[in-house]
């Protein structure tokens, strides 16, 4: 009798695991479902959120709007002239920034610094990468020697940091935020500072607190020449870049969204020519993106990369056999979106 009402009892027992051990596995594999549901509408979300930006404008974009412009400058009668003076090149300089332009207002939008400070390329090289002046300033940000080495900027045999957009941008920002407070939290002065040197500038305010300045600016700071024609044309091209139909010009049409992505190609390729005719992108392009690199040879002392535009990414990465991993990365939709475009306009 003892035994049979074990028996019993071990078959309720396993009866209950079982049940249990289904309930587990239902819920288990409802869980599974939902994380699949929500992973799939969380990549449908940035897909939608992606084609509209891919459709919208940079200048109408959270990176561009007036509440950004936080110097607060008005030009006086001299900057006015002068701004009708530059407007006259701006066009073609800023043809100059249109794949850099998206990347340079993110990084001041991460970094929580002003807008107009996108004109400093401007001033400086017109967004020339290739850039050079009697001085020895190099690249778009027209760094000396010695300060961009200090910043981390690097030269070798095959490289040079100083015209590369995205290595010698860091350094700026970081020298540029780096002036600022060192120069009593004023742009106006951090700006004089980055054309005249930090310690000229530094000197300057030592002289006008001495004086008995209670506040210190660019007004009651003794400034020389060439750094007040510096500022007097950082506040024209500011201006023109907030309000360019002032001056009857336009910015360049440039969309919401990355405009290129670096691409590994160590090696898989071994030129500029190669790679120009491997990603169908013209070769000046490659150049103008890829200015870092002092010949056609793509050698490097490390793996720095090959930047593409956006357009063309997955076709270069699928001639040189790389894997599309991050399917729902910004970078790797928009070079889907982009093979596909280009599918289709191959099978019309």
């Amino acid at each position: 009798m003892i035994r049979k009402t074990l028996l019993i009892l071990g078959c309720l027992a396993l009866s209950a695991m079982m049940a249990v051990s289904a309930c587990s596995s239902s819920v288990t594999a409802n869980t599974v479902d939902q994380k699949n549901l929500e992973n799939q509408l969380s990549a449908a979300a940035q897909q939608e959120k992606l084609l509209k930006n891919d459709q919208s404008s940079l200048w109408n974009s959270e990176l561009f709007n007036d509440s950004l412009f936080t110097l607060d400058i008005k030009l006086n009668a001299k900057e006015k002239k002068e701004a009708h003076r530059l407007a006259r090149s701006f066009e073609d300089h800023m043809e100059n920034s249109a794949f850099f332009m998206y990347h340079l207002l993110s990084e001041l939008q991460k970094r929580n610094m002003p807008i107009e400070l996108a004109a400093l390329p401007l001033v400086e090289s017109g967004f020339n990468m290739r850039a050079r002046s009697h001085a020895g300033a190099h690249g778009p940000w027209q760094f000396i020697r010695s300060t961009g080495k200090a910043y981390g900027l690097e030269r070798t045999k095959n490289y040079d940091e100083f015209y590369d957009f995205v290595a010698s941008t860091d350094a700026s920002l970081r020298y540029l935020d780096h002036l600022y407070r060192e120069c009593g939290n004023n742009w106006d002065l951090a700006i004089a500072a980055y054309n005249q040197g930090e310690f000229g500038i530094k000197s300057a305010i030592r002289r006008a607190k001495a004086a008995g300045a209670t506040e210190i600016n660019a007004d009651t700071v003794r400034l020389s020449a060439g750094a007040r024609t510096y500022i007097t044309r950082f506040h024209a091209y500011a201006d023109i870049l907030k309000d360019p139909e002032k001056y009857g010009v336009k910015r360049p049409e440039i969309k919401n969204r990355p405009a290129f992505k670096r691409v590994q190609i160590a090696g898989r390729v071994n030129s500029m020519k190669q790679a120009s005719k491997l990603s169908g992108v013209e070769l000046s392009t490659l150049r103008h993106l890829n200015a870092g690199y002092l010949s056609d040879s793509l050698q490097s002392n490390k793996p720095r990369g090959l930047l593409v535009p956006i357009e063309n990414v997955r076709r270069l990465e699928k001639a040189i056999g790389i894997e599309l991993n991050s399917q729902d990365s910004v970078e790797g939709l928009l070079s889907a979106q982009a093979a596909a475009a280009d599918d289709g306009k191959a099978a019309n």
